[in-house]
């Protein structure tokens, strides 16, 4: 997750948040006014940290079982990463 600067229409500066696993970016205004909204980035960066902490931990190949395991976490948290972007489309192309 990282905070990026970009452009409005009107041209003044305006600051989003990107999302990896939601792949979305929001704008840092509508995460601070919209609970749900920042529901999903706070989510989304557990769900990175996650990952990253998996991505670390993995076994040597000489073992096997832990090996499964860690495959079986990591099919866990591509699943989450998968519900992000469910979560991403109903907070952000809701109809307000």
């Amino acid at each position: 997750m990282s905070t990026v600067p970009s452009r409005r229409s009107s041209g003044r500066p305006a600051t989003v948040v990107h999302l990896p696993c939601a792949r979305r970016t929001v704008g840092v205004e509508a995460a601070l006014r919209l609970p749900s909204v920042m529901v999903l980035v706070v989510e989304d960066a557990c769900t990175v940290m996650a990952l990253h902490d998996w991505q670390r931990r993995e076994p040597h190949r000489l073992r096997p079982l832990a090996r499964r395991r860690w495959r079986a976490e990591g099919r866990r948290l591509r699943a989450k990463e998968e519900r992000m972007r469910e979560l991403a489309a109903q907070c952000l192309d809701a109809p307000d």
